[in-house]
């Protein structure tokens, strides 16, 4: 008996409506269903009058929510959040941001996959025309959405950065590519005698000063806007990239570590954390490596590859660690 003969052919349906899935927490996410659910059972009626989506249809949708595991239907007619759910919710930090990407301009340019595959050229800028960085720029939802998912994926690996490096308790770091500013918050959280400069893309830099303002370090923060491949701030102690150089061709890579280089004097260090291919999750890795290559027509790489491109950019290789989830830690110095 062939293996063709075992398969199950109902698996192979859920793998091809993924498409459906992803539309449907989107809509969850648009619509504010989990924002309006809050910690409270909420009767649908009421949910119908906070959403705006007539009765009828609601109760089409809301089952679809429950079988997700999204929401619970705690009594007859009266739903609340799961926790899986409650991610889901508009509160900073949540995974609120990729959901509406993920079924949007996210879902758009993974519909260019095989022209991606042809060529290792972006679909994004394929099918949207414009690059995934102009697109934060045009669109303010989207370039805050990027922002909260830059918190979520921060928050999930903060542990293990900190447990993998020393990092100073006095002086000056450049969060390069920051994000949210997470990974600044949390480091002038645990030494208050740090100071920071921040720097992200034009378009999204107003969102990291919001997010450093909201917590409270924003008086300790130098906030730049402009790109890492034209030009970096100087006078930091510490120049951090994190799931930076993973957006970058390898020119792209050997340049922007050439910029930074320039500006390691004295006992000036970089630091470059990325995420290498996990082998007890291939499925996993496999997905992000082929996310840059959709979003940006760019890769993850070995480690190996890293060493490599900082040596092409005239730069040293001081420490080189592999966290056991395949983090990446690299300390650059000139």
């Amino acid at each position: 008996m062939t293996h063709a003969q075992h398969a199950d052919p109902r698996h192979l349906g859920v793998l091809q409506n993924g498409h459906i899935t992803t539309q449907l927490i989107a809509a969850a996410v648009r619509l504010g269903i989990h924002d309006r659910l809050g910690d409270d059972l909420v009767a649908d009626r009421r949910l119908s009058e906070l959403t705006g989506i007539e009765l009828p249809l609601l109760r089409r949708f809301l089952p679809a929510l429950v079988g997700l595991d999204l929401v619970e239907e705690a009594e007859p007619h009266r739903y609340r959040n799961t926790a899986l759910g409650a991610l889901l919710r508009r509160d900073t930090g949540s995974a609120y941001g990729h959901g509406l990407m993920a079924g949007g301009v996210y879902y758009e340019a993974w519909a260019g996959l095989d022209y991606s595959l042809r060529t290792g050229k972006s679909a994004f800028e394929h099918r949207l025309g414009e690059s995934l960085w102009d697109r934060f720029a045009s669109d303010e939802e989207v370039g805050a959405a990027y922002a909260r998912t830059t918190r979520w994926n921060t928050q999930r690996e903060m542990d293990e950065i900190l447990a993998h490096y020393a990092f100073p308790e006095t002086g000056v770091i450049a969060d390069l590519g920051a994000g949210d500013g997470s990974l600044t918050a949390a480091l002038l959280e645990r030494h208050p005698g740090l100071r920071a400069i921040v720097m992200e893309q034009p378009a999204v830099i107003d969102h990291t000063r919001e997010s450093l303002t909201e917590r409270g370090f924003a008086d300790r923060c130098e906030f730049v806007g402009g790109d890492i491949g034209a030009g970096v701030p100087a006078g930091a102690d510490l120049y951090l990239m994190k799931s930076v150089l993973h957006h970058f061709t390898d020119d792209e890579v050997v340049n922007a570590l050439r910029v930074c280089g320039a500006e390691l004097t004295g006992r000036a260090k970089a630091l470059v954390l990325e995420r290498t291919f996990d082998t007890s999750d291939m499925l996993r890795s496999a997905i992000r490596d082929l996310t840059m290559l959709v979003l940006l027509g760019s890769r993850d790489r070995e480690p190996e590859a890293y060493t490599e491109l900082v040596e092409k950019a005239g730069l040293k290789v001081l420490v080189n660690e592999v966290g056991p989830n395949g983090l990446v830690v690299l300390e650059v110095g000139p």
